[in-house]
């Protein structure tokens, strides 16, 4: 052997020496946590054959052959099949495995006359192939739930539903209704990949200094209207996208920055359609202020409000200011404007109120208010002085409203801080994480379904619910509302007075190890649907290698967990999954009418929490921010410690994928399939933005679009592309890439002049990236190209 060849056989044997003293101490860790012995005994035979190749003896090969093998069976005992899990457990020893097969020509002992060249080769090019196999394994869709393979038949597409304008998108969720379901055909399966710009705006409020551009336009007749960041409302032309006006509030906060969404009204009894303000568009201001707007020239309307404008804050007591945001897009139910906000979490205890109320949209006069701890105040102003009660679960989303019933349904969030319930008081558990139904003209409650009881981590229901009529199995259909959480469960109740659709039931939860004065709900209702819930389990842990995998098995062994609602305590870190960002956030899902299909996108991350002591985290210095690693918690006993759970090279402990598009049948309730939804090419890693399109699946923001032809169409992925997917099957089909990444649902309409069909994306950048060279005020409408 030349001297060559023995500095490398030298180099390649200390390097697995190490990996091998790696495997052996923190392997050995893992079996003082009752962890898998695999590793240690993998490290010791990974030890063996790096001696052997720094000796030059072919065993060295024979005993990295043997441990690839013992890998594959360990591996299909943990995981079968599984794409991700195996690649974490096999790239490694594959890759030695196939070096050590290389070097056999050139090492000596008994054995070696086995590895003649062909016999080298051979071995060589199977390892080859499987590991070029792996790597190319990487590039490809890996489903959560495979499709079927069934085509669903769908039913004609028909005209608008009475009040519904066929060809436009005149609110959040295209109706109030939220299915975000647009019953056109020309963009189809077809010809989706011939897509084109057609236009693109720029509103000029880019999302710097933690603002985030998170709307979604809506259309009516001639016009499109956008909010940006700071509520600038723009009107554009639907086929050039040129500005017809805007409109500046001069909205100022440097905390909660956005607006996802403007209303729209228009007056039913005017006689004069082009009437200043007989049509409206209704804004609500990041500093807490409620606006008309006159549709066609952004005027704001006389005598609405003071001066045209209403403030939010009245009644909301001396902590509201720089507490309380409006950002979501305002509900309109007939004549009403239905106003939620969100509050800070998890900064202090007295936040203000999180009650709900309805406006007239001709005035501006408060109509009603419904708060948790008077359920049915109605219609009853407040006595002079008095504020509504403060510390009550909020609605920080999208409130729907059925004109059949005349209710209005509203998700709200959790008493802040969220991770304390130590003071709870009364109404607010009942009210967490509910979905409320009330009377669209009084406010007064017919009904409220909680879908967690007692939250201690921040299960915030605040997706838009949708409203959908559901075959009964008997010819007709029942009314039903879809409350997605993020918990990943999904309820669907009668809208008429709450009652499960698809069957719910109470199970026990764990009920120790929460500190003093911290009570926990003994029971939680879990929904027969959910996506994305399974209990974590040892052999769940990833890490993208051997190694931090290792290492994640060895925090998952360490750390508390007892599947959902694990508490939360000073000893112990614990682990929180679905993580509180989800499950399903603000985005929601969309329903494809023609089919009885929910679609709905999801986050599958793991987080993990642990209380400290406020001064302790000040002497460790730990500073507090609303989306930070450390939240005080002021008024409490406790601070909280929590974070993504990580492994040390800063990839995620869980197995991919992270974030997934599910469609689900609405009448059987099942999963039809679950794709994972986006690749890490444009998420910076350590600071490092890898550039390759491996679609791990990656969490997801905002919500779907689905079309009558079969198309969903979504945007919120961590990468740079807005997506058009099969509805049968999950398949991406067409894609584009955006300037920058969004974080807003798309929307589509059918010109009244051109009678051309868009698609409509706003991107303005992956959500706190703090790079603004990574930020952007982009507005972009695709189409088919002209004939």
């Amino acid at each position: 052997m030349s001297s060559s060849l023995r500095m490398l056989s030298t180099a390649i044997g200390i390097l697995g020496a190490l990996m091998a003293a790696f495997l052996i101490v923190e392997g050995g860790r893992l079996i003082l946590w009752g962890g898998s012995w695999f590793y240690a005994i993998a490290g010791i035979a990974l030890a063996t054959s790096s001696f052997y190749m720094i000796r030059r003896n072919i065993l060295s090969t024979w005993i990295a052959l043997g441990l690839l093998t013992a890998t594959i069976l360990w591996s299909l005992s943990e995981v079968g099949f599984a794409f991700w899990p195996s690649f974490s457990r096999l790239i490694v020893f594959l890759c030695i495995a196939l070096i050590a097969t290389l070097m056999a020509p050139w090492l000596n002992g008994a054995g070696r006359q086995f590895f003649s060249r062909t016999v080298t080769g051979a071995t060589a090019g199977v390892l080859g192939v499987a590991l070029l196999a792996f790597l190319g394994g990487m590039f490809r869709v890996h489903p959560a739930i495979a499709p079927d393979g069934q085509s669903h038949p769908r039913e004609t597409a028909s005209a608008s539903k009475p009040g519904q304008m066929e060809h436009d998108w005149p609110a959040y969720g295209r109706t109030a209704s939220g299915t975000r379901y647009a019953d056109l055909t020309q963009i189809n399966r077809d010809n989706v990949r011939h897509l084109r710009v057609a236009w693109t705006y720029r509103t000029g409020d880019m999302a710097l200094n933690g603002a985030e551009f998170q709307g979604t336009p809506i259309k009516i007749g001639d016009t499109v209207y956008i909010c940006s960041p700071h509520n600038i409302v723009s009107a554009l032309d639907p086929d050039t996208g040129t500005e017809k006006w805007n409109f500046d509030p001069h909205a100022h906060t440097k905390v909660w920055q956005r607006c996802r969404g403007v209303g729209y009204w228009h007056d039913s009894t005017a006689t004069d359609a082009n009437a200043p303000c007989a049509s409206r568009i209704v804004l609500t201001t990041i500093d807490a202020r409620l606006f008309t707007l006159d549709a066609r020239t952004g005027q704001t309307c006389p005598g609405f409000g003071d001066n045209g404008a209403v403030n939010l804050l009245t009644g909301l007591g001396p902590t509201a200011p720089g507490s309380y945001y409006p950002t979501a897009a305002p509900l309109i139910a007939g004549d009403i404007v239905v106003i939620g906000g969100r509050i800070a979490d998890n900064e202090r205890t007295g936040e203000p109120s999180g009650v709900v109320r309805g406006y007239d949209v001709r005035t501006g006069a408060q109509v009603w208010a419904w708060d948790a701890t008077n359920p049915h105040r109605g219609t009853t102003p407040l006595a002079p002085g008095e504020i509504y009660p403060p510390e009550t679960p909020n609605l920080w989303g999208t409130a729907s409203y059925d004109p059949k019933l005349n209710l209005v349904f509203f998700p709200l969030g959790n008493q802040t801080p969220d991770f304390w319930g130590g003071n709870r008081s009364k109404a607010s558990d009942e009210y967490n994480d509910a979905f409320v139904a009330v009377d669209a003209k009084t406010g007064d409650e017919r009904w409220h379904f909680r879908t967690t009881n007692h939250d201690l981590v921040d299960y915030d229901a605040t997706a838009q619910p949708i409203l959908y009529d559901i075959p009964d199995g008997h010819g007709g259909t029942r009314p039903a509302i879809i409350a997605m959480t993020k918990r990943g469960q999904i309820f669907v109740l009668d809208r008429r007075d709450g009652t499960p659709i698809i069957p719910v039931e109470m199970r026990k939860v764990p009920q120790d190890g929460a500190p003093a004065g911290q009570y926990l709900a003994p029971e939680q209702p879990f929904s027969a649907l959910s996506i994305g819930t399974d209990r974590l389990k040892a052999s769940d842990m990833w890490g993208g290698t051997i190694f931090d995998q290792l290492l994640c098995r060895i925090q998952f062994a360490s750390y508390r967990y007892e599947g959902e609602f694990t508490p939360i305590n000073e000893k112990q870190a614990a682990i929180i999954y679905p993580g509180y960002y989800g499950g399903i956030n603000w985005g929601g899902g969309a329903v494809d009418e023609s089919t009885g299909t929910l679609l709905v996108n999801d986050i599958r991350m793991a987080q993990w929490g642990k209380f400290i002591k406020q001064d302790e985290a000040r002497r460790i210095g730990f500073k507090p921010t609303a989306e930070g690693e450390y939240s005080e918690q002021k008024g409490t006993p406790w601070g909280v410690v929590r974070s993504m759970f990580f492994s040390p090279a800063g990839l995620p402990c869980v197995k991919p994928p992270y974030g997934t598009m599910n469609a689900i049948d609405l009448q059987s309730g099942r999963i039809k399939w679950s794709m994972p939804l986006g690749s890490i090419r444009d998420m910076p890693i350590h600071g490092f933005v890898p550039g390759l399109e491996i679609p791990l699946g990656m969490p997801t923001m905002s919500g779907p679009l689905v079309t009558h032809s079969g198309l969903v169409f979504f945007s919120g992925t961590l990468d740079n592309y807005v997506r058009a997917l099969n509805t049968d099957t999950g398949e991406v089909i067409w894609k584009a890439r955006l300037p920058v990444a969004s974080q807003a649902a798309p929307m589509s309409y059918l010109s009244d002049q051109t009678g051309r069909q868009y698609i409509v994306v706003t991107a303005g950048g992956l959500t706190r990236s703090g790079v603004d060279k990574n930020r952007g005020d982009y507005v972009i409408a695709y189409s088919l190209p002209s004939e």
